[in-house]
C-alpha cells in the first residue's frame, strides 16, 4: 500500500493564456477544485485579471506568465512558445491541460517539447463556425490537425463537435472524446426582491423580460437581438431586452442600440455574477450565437427552467434534440428572432412547458457531477497509460513509484477511494472496465452464476448487457486485476430507470439471443416476461437519485481474500461521486447465508424481505446517506 511519505502530489497545469473570463474559465476552476480534492497540486496559467482573481479566490495556484495572447503575432508567439517550454522544463508537471484554440496550439507544442507525460486539450469550440468560408475552415482545421499530434487526448464539449472534428480530419476517432459541459444547479439570493431586480433591468410592471448572457463579442450574434428589438410592438405590454456580459464589442453594440433608437428597450448590464437572480427575474432567455462549443449560458437557462430561443448552430441543435425545450431560429436572422420572441410572448403555457422540459434535460444530461467525473476518469486513464517507466523515453516517477502505479483509474474517483488492496499476497488493482475486459467478465459471471436466469439467456445476451452498462453515461463496471488476470468484477448503474429505458430502446439488440434461448428452453418464457415488466417499470417507482448494484462476482481462485470488499468500496465511491444518494441490491433470502452475511458485513442494511415468483423469497439491502460530507464509506 502506498503511503503519503512514499509519494508526492500529481501536478496539473491548466493553460488558457490571455482569454477573457467566461464559460470555459468556470469549467477550469471546477476541474481544478476537483483535482485539488484528490490531493493534486493544481495551477492555472492565465493573464486575464478577472480570471486571476477568481483563481486566487478558489485557492488554486496562479501562473502569471504572459506567453499566450488571443491575437496571432508570429514572432511574439514564437518567443512565448520558447518561454513556456523553458518554464515547463523547470516545473515538473505531470499533466498539462490546454483550453481554447490559441492556447491549445502553443501550449500543446510547448508541453510536448518539454517532455510533459500527459497532455490534454479541450476544444471549447473551434475558431470557425458552420457559416465560416471554406478557406477559413481549411486554415484552422489544418492547424488543429497539426496540434493534435502533440497531445494524448482531445476533448470536445459536445458530440456535434467531436463528429465535426473527425469529418474535417482534425484527429482520429480514437484520439477525441466528447465530454459535454455541465454546471451546478443555478442558485439565487433569496433576499433580492424580483420586482426590484426587474426594475434594475429596465423593465416596467407587466413587461416581458428577455435575457441574453454572453461575452460581448462578434460571434455571439447580439447585434441581431438588438435589431429584433426594433420590430417589437410599441403598444400593449412591452418586451424589454437585458444583455448581461462585457467584452470588446460592448461599445459597438451600445452604439447600434442608440442608432436604432431602442435604448429604452435594451439594457446593457455589464459583467454580472448574480446569474441565478437574473434568470429568476427574466421570462425568456435568448442566445443568438453564431459560434459556440456548448454554451454555459444555455445550460444555466435550462437549469433555471426558462424557455429558450437559440440559434440553430450544431451544438445547440444537439441539446435541443433531447426534448421540446427550445425554439431554434436561423443564425444571423433578426426577423426570425423577433418572430420567435413574439410567438412565445403570446403563449405563456408554451413558455412554461418549454422551461419544464429544459430542466428535465439538464438534470438528465448536463449536470456538473457527470462532467467532472468524466474528466476525472480521463486523467487517471492517461496517467495509468503514460506514466509507467519505459526504456528509451522520459519516465516521471514519484519517489520510487510510477504515477501509473499510484494513480489507477476509477479507484481514485473519490478522495475517500484509496483501494490498492493486498490480495493473496499480491497487489490487486480495482479499475474501470474496458471493452477488452468483457470476455473475462463473462467468464467470471458464468462460473459464479451458472444457474441464474441471465446466465441461462446465453453468453451473447450477457455480453450485450455488460456492454450496455459500459457505455451507459452513468454505468459502473469495475474489475479487479492482479498480474494481468481479471479476478472479479462489480456492475451497476446510477438512475436505474434511465438505464432500463435505454435497455428497452435497445430491445431489438437483445431479441435474437432471447428468442434463441426460448427455442431451447421454453420454460424460461415466464421469467422473460417478468424481465420485460421490470425493464418497463415506471420511473416514479424507482428511488430518487439511486444506484442499483446489479452483480458482483470473484473468481473461485481469489475468493475469501477481501477482493469482494475492495470491489464494493470502489463501487460505492464511484456511485457517490456520480451523485447517488443510496445504493441498493437484491439477493436470494433463503439458502444464501454467506452472501447475505457478506452484504451485512460491508455495511448494507436490510431493507425488506419480499416474495418473488413461485414463492422465491428475496432480501433487499440498501446504503443510504451518500451526500458529500456523509460518505457511505464510513460504514466500511
Amino acid at each position: 500500500m502506498l503511503t503519503h511519505k512514499e509519494t508526492s502530489p500529481v501536478r496539473l497545469l491548466h493553460i488558457i493564456g490571455g482569454s477573457c473570463f467566461g464559460g470555459a474559465a468556470r469549467i477550469i476552476l471546477r476541474l481544478g477544485q476537483v483535482a485539488q480534492a484528490e490531493g493534486w497540486q493544481v495551477d492555472i496559467l492565465t493573464t486575464d485579471p478577472v480570471f486571476q482573481e477568481a483563481v486566487r479566490q478558489h485557492g488554486l495556484g496562479l501562473v502569471n506568465l504572459d506567453v499566450i495572447r488571443r491575437e496571432i503575432r508570429p514572432l511574439w508567439d514564437l518567443a512565448g512558445l520558447v518561454r513556456l517550454r523553458n518554464f515547463l522544463r523547470k516545473e515538473p508537471y505531470h499533466v498539462v491541460h490546454t483550453h481554447t484554440s490559441k492556447a491549445g496550439f502553443v501550449g500543446r507544442l510547448a508541453a510536448r517539447l518539454a517532455g510533459v507525460p500527459v497532455i490534454v486539450h479541450t476544444a471549447h469550440g473551434f475558431a470557425f463556425h458552420e457559416g465560416s468560408p471554406a478557406s477559413v475552415r481549411l486554415f484552422y482545421s489544418t492547424l488543429e490537425r497539426i496540434a493534435a499530434r502533440w497531445c494524448d487526448r482531445i476533448v470536445s464539449v459536445s458530440e456535434f463537435h467531436r463528429r465535426w472534428a473527425i469529418e474535417l480530419g482534425m484527429c482520429s476517432p480514437g484520439q477525441i472524446t466528447a465530454i459535454s459541459n455541465g454546471i451546478a444547479d443555478v442558485g439565487r439570493n433569496r433576499e433580492v426582491e424580483l420586482a426590484e431586480l426587474r426594475r434594475q433591468l429596465g423593465a416596467r410592471c407587466g413587461d416581458l423580460v428577455v435575457l441574453s448572457m454572453a461575452r460581448l463579442a462578434k460571434d455571439k450574434g447580439l447585434e441581431y437581438l438588438i435589431e429584433a428589438a426594433t420590430m417589437f410592438p410599441s403598444t400593449g405590454n412591452r418586451i424589454h431586452v437585458a444583455i448581461a456580459g462585457d467584452g470588446p464589442a460592448r461599445g459597438r453594440l451600445e452604439q447600434l442600440a442608440s442608432t436604432l433608437g431602442v435604448t429604452d428597450r435594451v439594457t446593457f448590464l455589464g459583467f454580472r455574477e448574480d446569474v441565478g437572480d437574473l434568470l429568476a427575474a427574466c421570462d425568456l432567455v435568448v442566445l443568438p450565437s453564431l459560434r459556440e462549443g456548448l454554451s454555459i449560458a444555455l445550460l444555466e437557462a435550462m437549469a433555471a427552467a426558462k424557455p429558450i430561443i437559440a440559434s440553430s448552430i450544431g451544438c445547440q441543435r444537439e441539446v435541443a434534440s433531447h426534448a421540446d425545450m427550445a425554439r431554434m431560429i436561423r443564425p444571423a436572422d433578426s426577423l426570425a428572432l423577433s418572430e420567435a420572441i413574439l410567438r412565445l410572448a403570446g403563449d405563456k403555457a408554451l413558455m412554461v412547458r418549454l422551461g419544464i422540459n429544459a430542466r428535465v434535460v439538464y438534470e438528465s444530461r448536463y449536470t456538473e457531477n457527470r462532467m467532472l467525473d468524466s474528466y476525472r476518469r480521463l486523467y487517471f486513464d492517461l496517467l495509468s497509460a503514460k506514466c509507467e517507466p519505459a526504456p528509451g523515453r522520459i519516465s516521471r516517477t514519484v519517489g520510487s513509484v510510477s504515477l501509473a502505479e499510484r494513480w489507477q483509474p476509477v479507484t481514485r474517483t473519490n478522495p475517500a477511494d484509496e483501494h490498492l488492496s493486498k490480495i493473496g499476497g499480491r497487489r490487486g488493482v480495482v479499475r474501470q472496465a474496458t471493452a477488452k475486459d468483457l470476455p473475462g467478465i463473462l467468464t467470471i459471471h458464468q462460473k459464479a452464476f451458472s444457474q441464474f436466469f441471465l446466465t441461462r439467456l446465453g453468453s451473447e445476451f450477457l455480453l450485450k448487457y455488460y456492454d450496455l452498462v459500459l457505455n451507459y453515461r452513468a454505468g459502473i463496471l469495475l474489475v479487479s486485476e492482479g498480474t494481468g488476470v481479471l479476478e472479479g468484477f462489480v456492475c451497476g448503474f446510477v438512475d436505474p430507470a434511465e438505464f432500463y429505458h435505454l435497455m428497452w430502446r435497445a430491445r431489438r439488440t437483445f431479441a435474437l439471443p432471447v428468442l434463441s434461448t426460448l427455442v431451447r428452453h421454453p420454460s424460461l418464457a415466464t421469467k422473460v416476461l417478468y424481465g420485460v415488466q421490470r425493464v418497463q417499470t415506471p420511473a416514479s417507482e424507482w428511488p430518487a437519485r439511486s444506484c442499483e448494484l446489479s452483480s458482483i462476482a470473484v473468481s473461485p481462485e481469489t475468493s475469501r481474500n477481501g477482493l469482494g470488499k475492495a470491489l464494493i468500496r470502489a463501487f460505492l465511491a464511484q456511485a457517490q461521486s456520480m451523485g447517488a444518494q443510496c445504493v441498493y441490491l437484491t439477493t436470494d433470502a433463503d439458502g444464501n447465508d454467506a452472501v447475505n452475511a457478506f452484504y451485512r458485513d460491508v455495511g448494507f442494511q436490510h431493507a425488506r424481505r419480499f416474495l418473488r415468483r413461485k414463492g422465491r423469497w428475496m432480501n433487499e439491502y440498501v446504503i443510504n446517506g451518500m451526500e458529500a460530507g456523509n460518505s457511505c464509506l464510513t460504514l466500511l
